[in-house]
């Protein structure tokens, strides 16, 4: 019982976190996707920005709850192992994300190079990729469960080479 309260207050902390942190994090990603200042100015406020808002705070959040879930899924007692059960979740939602940041920088760039050789003379008449376009949040939930799928089948198929 006193694990379940520690996992729960600890899932209110990062996600109160991730509430506050919300708008740097989302303005330094676009700022490496696009190349430009974007910046999110009181972006809880507006009406258009709650469901992204509360994907964004629920993906933290949800982070012990996952861990929780893959150490007694896969039973794992050890220290080490719990360590590393955390690590991999965060770690392969880190590199999914990266991959995704990755992927609109790409194709900013190829968008970009494409419409400089259909002969537009400047920068500014070039389009980009909008910002509803990226679903940032989206993809950081998807990348954090995956990273929990990711723990459990290594450490379930860790455990059952033991019992052997």
């Amino acid at each position: 019982m006193k694990t379940k309260g520690i996992i729960i207050g600890l899932s209110l902390a990062l996600c109160l976190i991730a509430f506050f942190m919300r708008d740097w994090f989302l303005s330094f990603f676009t700022n490496e996707i696009i190349g430009e200042n974007f910046l999110f100015n009181d972006s809880q406020s507006l009406s258009q920005q709650i469901f992204p808002t509360l994907i964004f705070v629920v993906s933290f959040g949800i982070i012990p709850f996952l861990y929780l879930f893959v150490r007694n899924y896969c039973k794992i007692s050890s220290t080490k192992n719990q360590v590393l059960s955390l690590l991999t979740i965060i770690g392969s939602a880190s590199i999914f994300f990266g991959m995704r940041v990755i992927y609109l920088k790409y194709k900013v760039v190829q968008l970009r190079d494409l419409l400089k050789r259909a002969e537009f003379t400047s920068d500014a008449d070039i389009p980009g990729i909008d910002y509803q376009d990226m679903h940032l949040e989206s993809y950081l939930m998807a990348s954090v469960l995956i990273g929990c799928l990711l723990s459990s089948i290594i450490f379930k198929k860790s455990s059952n080479q033991r019992v052997l």
